[in-house]
């Protein structure tokens, strides 16, 4: 696929801005020229600049919601070249199917992560879809091999989410089997209108935990396997081990390091293992697969 315009269109202020800012800095480190807009200032547009433009539109209800004339707003839509969905979470979340639903037909969908959905996706939907490999970024720079100031890391797990079952259940599994004591947990009540909320400890504040953290815990979110590529690389980019406890992804045999049914099997493993050599496994894994603006080129050419 040949365009000459590649545009980003996302709501003002609500939607997945994490995904927004992934998106920009992908295309970027590929030598893309990426135009960013805000729902209302694509309404601004003059018809004739979006001919020959590819739209990426993230969050699509919120779109509609916040452009100020949500009708104008769709007829801007329409005339691009390309409508493409970008996408990161579940394809099962009910969220999911409505965001093929607001009156955009989209030629194509992204969707950022560590695995494929793509059968997950055609009960949903016939839009093409395309994986795309949630892969490091330059922003990034180099992960070093092994974490820096590793005595300095006094906190030995961190559990951050919302107040799931399973994450209570997971606290619970931690006092049970006496993991140390020292950690940090923090559980949110889930917020309304929140498809998919991430943690209410967030950017630099959870940052700066995990900084002093060896192990960054969290439970499945549903029935439905599914791996959070954010939260690894979060937890990855502090220096700090990501570790899913989830006992229905734990069987799917996938590549990603650091599954456990549960807790029992993460406290065997970190001891059996360690904190070092567990990092390096995550970091190999992570930096082995190519960037995300390589992947994100592949996917365009399929478009």
């Amino acid at each position: 696929m040949q365009t000459e315009t590649i545009a980003i269109v996302h709501p003002p202020t609500a939607g997945d801005q994490r995904l927004v800012s992934r998106l920009i800095e992908g295309f970027g480190d590929a030598s893309h020229g990426v135009a960013v807009y805000s729902s209302p200032e694509l309404c601004a547009l003059d018809a004739e600049e979006l001919g020959s433009t590819t739209l990426l539109v993230v969050s699509p209800g919120q779109c509609i919601e916040t452009s100020g004339d949500g009708p104008a707003f769709l007829s801007k839509v329409a005339l691009a070249q390309k409508r493409i969905l970008g996408s990161v979470g579940r394809v099962d979340h009910p969220g999911y199917g409505s965001r093929l639903k607001k009156g955009i037909i989209f030629d194509a969908v992204l969707d950022l992560g560590f695995t494929s959905q793509r059968e997950g996706h055609a009960e949903v939907s016939d839009a093409p879809y395309h994986f795309v490999l949630n892969g490091p970024i330059r922003e990034e720079g180099p992960l070093a091999e092994e974490p820096t100031h590793p005595a300095e890391r006094t906190i030995p797990w961190v559990l951050v989410g919302p107040k799931s079952d399973r994450n209570r259940n997971l606290l619970a599994e931690l006092f049970e089997h006496e993991v140390d004591p020292g950690g940090f947990c923090l559980l949110h009540a889930r917020l309304k209108n929140m498809a998919s909320p991430g943690p209410m400890l967030g950017g630099p504040q959870l940052s700066a935990v995990l900084s002093k953290a060896r192990y960054y815990l969290w439970g499945g979110d549903s029935d439905v396997p599914y791996y959070e590529s954010f939260r690894f690389i979060e937890s990855l980019v502090a220096g700090t081990v990501p570790c899913k406890i989830d006992p229905d992804l734990a069987p799917e045999g996938l590549d990603i390091p650091g599954i456990y049914a549960s807790v029992s099997a993460f406290e065997t493993e970190a001891r059996d293992i360690g904190y070092i050599a567990m990092y390096r496994r995550a970091r190999d894994f992570y930096v082995s697969r190519g960037g995300l603006g390589e992947h994100l080129s592949e996917a365009l050419h399929l478009v």
